[in-house]
């Protein structure tokens, strides 16, 4: 009995020392925020970016502005609202916007002159130095809206990023800022509020001299496209290890509830798991917790949880993994789907992204076959597969979407009959996180 013990006690040392020379195979990154700007000033217009906590404006930046050129403005005369809304007046969370010079209108939220070749504008709107020593794996996020030249050619905004504190802006670190419209994209209607993030190239690791700069170009030819851009809550995170690692995470239908499984390890300092449901894949709210069962390095430890509240409408759960020093991270976001719609013979049992693949489990009442389409938020298609021949029972289907950006797409699979479609189809969002 006593050698049975030593052995034991010897293995749990093995492990541990496992743990303490390979544990950050096993962790799961966070974030951690340590650059922030909310442009509240208090102003509600007219106010100059120029006057607003360190950041300045260069002019002529890629061209020549006209006599009457537009400016950047820190005001709430264009309200920062919470993405996806739309614009308003002024409440009092003020953001960084284009608007006309002060002679010809003046700050009206993000809105510019571009009557002729005076009010042509090419001006840099430029951050305070941020100091990112000691950080890695660094994102940069911000609120935005932008509906410009599609082209990135004229009446646009540009994400412009330094390295080396702003003596150079290098084309590969620019970025073509365009939202969607709130209403109809006719060259009136106001930007919809969205959220952009970018993983920051490995020259900005650990570098005390990083700038951030938004340039706007609009070239002065009389033809204008309203909205100009605003820009909101900036933040920069930095990727920080959590003493955990997430085996899996799963979603099944028992008894008209939605029951989420998942599995861990290395569940060291480790507090809670908070689980997240929401409606559109973007916004999410906390339905219940769950506290950590604790396990030693290489012991799997098992979860679950009912969504009491589930109902016939799609849903999406994400896991909000939290330590006990207050840091967390998400997982990766699975989705439920609705019965089978009626007259139709297929419904969709689960549907994943992970590693750049689509993953989708069909149901089908009987053998037939599918189109599967993908649209952009706007409609654009941007894939499809034809016939693709179902067996009846569950089938798997997989997409490549590797090459797709963070956002929020539409996956359309409709039945097909004598070469046919047979509506209705199942219509779908999934989201692609950074």
């Amino acid at each position: 009995m006593l050698v049975i013990k030593i052995s034991l006690l010897i293995f749990r040392f093995k492990q541990i020392i496992a743990f303490f020379c390979f544990g950050f195979v096993f962790n799961t990154l966070t974030a951690q925020v340590f650059y922030t700007e909310n442009f509240n000033n208090g102003c509600p217009a007219n106010c100059l970016a120029s006057t607003w906590n360190g950041w300045t404006i260069l002019n002529n930046v890629g061209g020549v502005n006209g006599g009457s050129p537009n400016n950047w403005f820190v005001s709430c005369a264009e309200e920062g609202i919470t993405p996806p809304g739309c614009g308003s007046s002024c409440i009092g969370d003020a953001c960084l916007h284009v608007g006309a010079d002060p002679g010809a209108g003046g700050d009206m939220g993000a809105s510019f002159n571009e009557t002729g070749a005076a009010n042509a504008t090419f001006k840099l709107a430029v951050s305070p130095l941020i100091n990112a020593t000691g950080y890695t794996s660094n994102t940069l996020a911000f609120d935005f809206i932008a509906f410009g030249s599609s082209a990135c050619s004229d009446d646009r905004a540009q994400l412009r990023l330094s390295a080396d504190g702003g003596a150079t802006w290098p084309v590969g670190f620019q970025y073509c800022l365009t939202s969607v419209c709130c209403g109809a994209c006719n060259g009136y209607s106001q930007g919809q509020w969205t959220v952009y993030s970018l993983a920051l190239p490995a020259i900005f690791d650990n570098n005390p001299n990083v700038r951030v700069g938004f340039h706007w170009l609009n070239n002065g030819n009389g033809s204008g496209t309203d909205p100009s851009a605003a820009i909101d809550d900036i933040r920069i995170t930095s990727a920080v290890p959590l003493p955990l690692r997430l085996i899996d995470f799963t979603l099944n239908k028992e008894n008209n509830k939605i029951k989420l499984d998942w599995t861990s390890t290395s569940e060291i300092n480790f507090s809670r798991y908070d689980i997240e449901r929401s409606i559109d894949g973007m916004f999410f709210k906390t339905i219940g917790s769950v506290p950590s069962k604790g396990n030693l390095v290489f012991a799997k430890t098992g979860y679950s949880f009912y969504d009491s509240e589930s109902n016939e409408q799609i849903s999406y759960y994400r896991l909000k993994m939290l330590d006990r020093d207050g840091k967390f991270a998400y997982s990766k976001i699975i989705s439920s789907e609705p019965s089978t719609l009626s007259g139709q013979n297929l419904s969709m049992i689960s549907k994943v992204v992970s590693n750049g693949v689509l993953t989708t489990t069909l149901k089908s009442t009987a053998a037939t076959s599918i189109n599967v389409e993908v649209f952009d938020v706007r409609g654009k298609l941007l894939t499809v597969l034809k016939n693709k021949t179902l067996v009846e029972g569950q089938n798997a289907l997989s997409l490549n979407v590797y090459s797709f950006s963070p956002a929020v797409y539409i996956l359309k699979i409709t039945e097909l009959k004598n070469n046919k479609t047979n509506a209705p189809a199942i219509v779908e969002k999934f989201v692609i996180e950074k």
